[in-house]
Protein backbone atom coordinates (compact mmCIF):
# COMPACT_ATOMS: atom_id res chain seq x y z
CA UNK A 1 0.00 0.00 0.00
CA UNK A 2 1.32 3.43 -0.90
CA UNK A 3 2.04 5.89 1.88
CA UNK A 4 -0.99 7.90 2.90
CA UNK A 5 -1.14 11.58 3.53
CA UNK A 6 -0.68 12.03 7.31
CA UNK A 7 -4.08 13.71 7.58
CA UNK A 8 -5.81 10.70 6.02
CA UNK A 9 -3.80 8.33 8.18
CA UNK A 10 -4.91 10.22 11.29
CA UNK A 11 -8.49 10.16 10.04
CA UNK A 12 -8.43 6.38 9.55
CA UNK A 13 -6.83 5.84 12.96
CA UNK A 14 -9.58 7.99 14.46
CA UNK A 15 -12.18 5.78 12.78
CA UNK A 16 -10.38 2.68 14.07
CA UNK A 17 -10.40 4.12 17.59
CA UNK A 18 -14.12 4.87 17.33
CA UNK A 19 -14.76 1.27 16.22
CA UNK A 20 -12.71 -0.01 19.16
CA UNK A 21 -14.57 2.12 21.70
CA UNK A 22 -17.95 1.21 20.23
CA UNK A 23 -17.19 -2.51 20.12
CA UNK A 24 -15.80 -2.48 23.67
CA UNK A 25 -18.91 -0.68 24.91
CA UNK A 26 -21.21 -3.26 23.30
CA UNK A 27 -19.15 -6.14 24.70
CA UNK A 28 -19.17 -4.63 28.20
CA UNK A 29 -22.93 -4.02 28.08
CA UNK A 30 -23.47 -7.61 26.98
CA UNK A 31 -21.48 -8.87 29.96
CA UNK A 32 -23.28 -6.54 32.38
CA UNK A 33 -26.58 -8.06 31.27
CA UNK A 34 -25.28 -11.63 31.10
CA UNK A 35 -23.73 -11.46 34.58
CA UNK A 36 -26.59 -9.46 36.08
CA UNK A 37 -24.29 -6.73 37.34
CA UNK A 38 -26.09 -4.07 39.37
CA UNK A 39 -25.04 -0.42 39.80
CA UNK A 40 -22.48 0.31 42.51
CA UNK A 41 -24.29 2.07 45.38
CA UNK A 42 -21.57 4.74 45.65
CA UNK A 43 -21.04 5.84 42.05
CA UNK A 44 -23.77 3.99 40.11
CA UNK A 45 -21.20 2.47 37.73
CA UNK A 46 -21.69 -1.06 36.44
CA UNK A 47 -18.28 -2.61 35.80
CA UNK A 48 -17.37 -6.08 34.65
CA UNK A 49 -14.67 -7.99 36.57
CA UNK A 50 -11.12 -7.06 35.57
CA UNK A 51 -10.21 -10.46 34.08
CA UNK A 52 -13.31 -10.38 31.86
CA UNK A 53 -12.64 -6.76 30.90
CA UNK A 54 -9.10 -7.64 29.74
CA UNK A 55 -10.57 -10.31 27.46
CA UNK A 56 -13.18 -7.87 26.12
CA UNK A 57 -10.45 -5.35 25.31
CA UNK A 58 -8.58 -8.03 23.35
CA UNK A 59 -11.77 -8.95 21.49
CA UNK A 60 -12.41 -5.29 20.62
CA UNK A 61 -8.88 -4.94 19.22
CA UNK A 62 -9.26 -8.13 17.21
CA UNK A 63 -12.53 -6.76 15.81
CA UNK A 64 -10.84 -3.54 14.65
CA UNK A 65 -7.88 -5.38 13.13
CA UNK A 66 -10.22 -7.73 11.23
CA UNK A 67 -12.07 -4.78 9.71
CA UNK A 68 -9.07 -2.67 8.72
CA UNK A 69 -6.50 -3.40 6.02
CA UNK A 70 -3.42 -5.32 7.12
CA UNK A 71 -1.33 -2.24 6.32
CA UNK A 72 -2.85 -0.48 9.35
CA UNK A 73 -2.18 -3.28 11.83
CA UNK A 74 1.16 -1.81 12.96
CA UNK A 75 -0.30 1.63 13.54
CA UNK A 76 -3.30 0.18 15.38
CA UNK A 77 -0.98 -1.95 17.50
CA UNK A 78 1.12 1.09 18.40
CA UNK A 79 -2.03 2.98 19.46
CA UNK A 80 -3.23 0.07 21.61
CA UNK A 81 -1.72 1.21 24.94
CA UNK A 82 -3.14 4.71 24.56
CA UNK A 83 -6.59 3.38 23.63
CA UNK A 84 -6.63 1.07 26.66
CA UNK A 85 -5.77 3.95 28.99
CA UNK A 86 -8.66 5.95 27.55
CA UNK A 87 -11.09 3.03 27.70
Amino acid sequence: MAALDPAYEELFLGIAHALFVNRLHVLRLTEVVRLGIKPDPHDQNMEVPQEIDRELIQQAFAYVQRHFPQAFSGKIESAKARWIRLA
